[in-house]
């Protein structure tokens, strides 16, 4: 995971003081990144837990209010979650966090 290299730069050089505000950006950046694909791998599976759902109550009145339910909060959550990720891009765009772990970013640059 490339998390864990952006941390190594934290953990490698005893003498450097540790991290500072150059690797705190890689580490955003990658934390950001890996939280958006977990999110979206849940969505994914709630999606899939919906249908179940739906499956099990055969149809019912009661199953497809509880789906509708659940794929509204599933709606919600990945606004939120690919919202969170665009505000936190823009933060980090403004602050002027590049370099060459930028170019794993989920987002193409021009």
């Amino acid at each position: 995971m490339q998390l864990f290299s952006s941390l190594s730069a934290c953990f490698a050089d005893k003498l450097k003081g540790g991290c500072g505000w150059a690797e705190l950006g890689p580490i955003v950046n990658q934390l950001l990144s890996n939280m958006l694909m977990l999110g979206l791998f849940i969505a994914v599976l709630m999606i899939f837990y919906a249908g179940f759902v739906l499956v099990q109550g055969q149809g019912s009145a009661e199953s497809r209010s509880r789906v509708k339910k659940i794929f509204i909060g599933i709606v919600i959550g990945i606004i939120l979650l690919v919202g969170s990720y665009y505000i936190v891009e823009f933060i980090l765009d403004t602050f002027g966090v590049k370099g060459v772990y930028r170019q794993n970013s989920i987002i193409e640059r021009n």
